[in-house]
């Protein structure tokens, strides 16, 4: 079987792991640091390897995300890749995520929840990393 999975880089993943499991309630099911060996061979400083990502894991609604430091430069953000949230049946589950990220300052509502789509209902927001989540769900009653 295989499998896709968003890999997102960031400046710090360490840091941006405790931002998503604040504010969209992920779960870190894994973290490995850079090793001294590791940053030495990337030209970065071997101070403070206990704040760095070789790689992490993280769930969002059950979901895998795997992250990592960008170690060749600053990561840029991207509108040509999004990531859709699909609670197919659980329209409750997307309505309330959506509307908790909607209340805090660290994300932006690109669009409000509610009918886009025939039979589903949708929203979308830009975290405060650049990347652009779609919540749906299929429409209930």
């Amino acid at each position: 079987m295989t499998a896709i999975y968003p890999y997102l880089t960031f400046e710090n993943a360490k840091e941006a792991m405790a931002y998503y499991e604040q504010d969209f309630g992920a779960q870190i099911t894994y973290h490995e640091a850079l090793t001294k060996e590791q940053a030495e061979s990337l030209g970065l400083p071997v101070d403070q390897l206990d704040q760095t990502t070789m790689r992490g894991e993280f769930m969002i609604a059950g979901q895998k995300i795997i992250c990592a430091d960008a170690t060749m430069g600053n990561p840029q953000t991207s509108t040509l890749i999004s990531i859709l949230l699909d609670f197919e049946e659980e329209e409750d589950k997307a309505r309330d995520l959506f509307n908790r990220l909607a209340k805090s300052d660290n994300q932006r509502v690109t669009v409000p929840f509610g009918d886009w789509i025939l039979n589903n209902v949708m929203g979308q927001i830009v975290d405060k990393y650049g990347i652009t989540w779609l919540i749906s769900a299929n429409k209930q009653g």
